[in-house]
């Protein structure tokens, strides 16, 4: 009798905290997901317009560390102490200039942005030389980006790097 009131009672506890159990398996399941592979962020702004959108959700591939031309990225902001998500221009080796309002990679115009014109060229005045592990990054929307061309933001290093935007 005893071994099947311990049963009856073993029976009762499960039913009740399994979905504790499944809830709380879940949560640890997503944490380990969204900090090793995926993530899901919410874009504040309009500085990637037209691509990306103010309120817009999107997902970070923390899993892909291979970084060139064109790829959109999130990356941790020291300097204004937030998460930016950017475009790169420019990669390790290349030469950045801006110059009559084009930018230029490597002497040669841009082809990320071959038509855009810059009205503020900040650090890119210069002609800047990109080391190892490091990125020069612009918003879509020029006008309004705060991006590699404010020395808040500066050149980007790829430890900063969270991942691409799919």
């Amino acid at each position: 009798m005893r071994k099947n009131s311990w049963l009856n009672i073993t029976r009762k506890v499960f039913r009740h905290y399994k979905y504790l159990f499944f809830t709380v398996s879940i949560i640890i399941f997503s944490y380990f997901v969204s900090s090793n592979w995926f993530q899901i962020v919410l874009i504040h702004g309009e500085s990637m317009s037209p691509s990306y959108h103010n309120m817009q959700l999107v997902i970070i591939n923390k899993y892909s560390k291979n970084y060139t031309y064109g790829d959109v990225i999130a990356f941790q902001c020291e300097g204004l102490n937030t998460v930016l998500i950017k475009r790169i221009v420019a990669c390790p080796g290349d030469k950045v200039q801006i110059q009559e309002g084009q930018l230029h990679v490597n002497n040669q115009i841009s082809k990320v942005f071959p038509l855009d014109t810059f009205e503020y060229v900040g650090i890119a005045q210069n002609t800047i030389l990109l080391e190892d592990g490091q990125y020069f990054v612009i918003g879509d929307n020029i006008a309004q980006s705060k991006d590699s061309r404010y020395p808040e933001v500066g050149l980007i290093s790829k430890e900063e790097i969270l991942g691409i935007i799919i």
